[in-house]
């Protein structure tokens, strides 16, 4: 779905959460864009970045499943919430460095703005505000989680790096995608659901849920690459195949790709677009279904309802 479809429906269910998300930003003010912190030369670099905002899929789904769970939303969730977005967004400040990026949701990039090196120093940063914001968490099971993620992560980055213009299998894409992407869903959502939980019997149907969710979040991310020639330019440049162009190279019996006009061309002859939709909606129906013992209540039903935004 093109974001000029998904974004009137996205924020029409976001609209259950809308007052979470105000208090989220002025988390935002108060942690990252204050001059009374550490690293205030960097605050309207911060403010600029950050302007975007992005859809905050991430709070938004840990807002919701709060609810869901009939939780009451406190500190801990808002700032579970933050950490959770700065980690994200350090992440895409690193990756745009890798991928020698000069736009991100259609704005410059920090790296094409100024240069690698404040890039590089402002990812580090968020960073550092995370862990500061994680010694106040008491459960050392939800520390861990976050650690494991950032470890994830960067083992997926990695795996990236030293496979790039290797025609891995879909099995492999899979799961570069579930380190790269799903693994922050994971820690978020998890940790959403252990907080102040004695009897956390639904944990790994939690845990199924946001890796399956994130792996479909990442296919539909590639998907919407193909609409755009630059992006999809940029990913063949850096060797960096997505389901799409798997799928396009197994169909056309070929070990290599390096011409993106060639694919454009050749690929609506191929089942290449067909097979990774289908591959989106098959993970996006286990994440519905892994969610099944919440109560039917409108928190609910709108996390049901933002997972079907990705079919198609």
């Amino acid at each position: 779905m093109l974001d000029s479809d998904f974004l009137p429906q996205y924020k029409n269910i976001i609209q259950l959460i809308q007052d979470d998300l105000d208090i989220l930003n002025k988390y935002f003010e108060t942690n990252l864009f204050s001059t009374e912190n550490q690293g205030r030369q960097i605050v309207p670099i911060l403010k600029e970045f950050f302007s975007g905002k992005g859809k905050r899929i991430r709070s938004s789904l840990i807002f919701l499943l709060t609810k869901a769970l009939g939780r009451h939303t406190d500190e801990f969730y808002y700032k579970l919430a933050l950490s959770n977005e700065i980690i994200h967004n350090a992440t895409l400040i690193h990756d745009d460095i890798i991928d020698c990026s000069i736009l991100r949701r259609g704005r410059n990039t920090l790296n094409f703005d100024y240069d690698s090196k404040l890039a590089v120093l402002t990812g580090d940063y968020l960073l550092s505000v995370v862990l500061k914001l994680l010694t106040k968490v008491d459960d050392p099971a939800i520390r861990e989680l976050h650690s494991e993620a950032v470890s994830k992560i960067i083992t997926g980055e990695l795996e990236q790096y030293f496979n790039r213009f290797k025609l891995f299998s879909i099995d492999d894409y899979i799961e570069k995608s579930k380190n790269k992407t799903a693994r922050l869903f994971e820690t978020g959502l998890v940790s959403c659901y252990l907080y102040g939980n004695q009897d956390p019997v639904h944990c790994e149907d939690i845990r199924n849920f946001a890796l399956n969710f994130g792996i479909a979040f990442q296919i539909d991310n590639d998907l919407k690459n193909f609409v755009d020639e630059e992006k999809m330019n940029e990913d063949i440049t850096n060797g960096d195949y997505s389901a799409p162009l798997i799928y396009y190279a197994s169909e056309k019996k070929i070990s290599e790709i390096r011409n993106s006009k060639q694919v454009l061309k050749d690929i609506k002859n191929t089942k290449a677009i067909e097979k990774t939709k289908a591959l989106k909606n098959y993970y996006i129906n286990l994440a519905i279904e892994n969610i099944c013992f919440l109560e039917d209540n409108q928190y609910t039903r709108a996390i049901k309802n933002l997972c079907r935004l990705y079919t198609g």
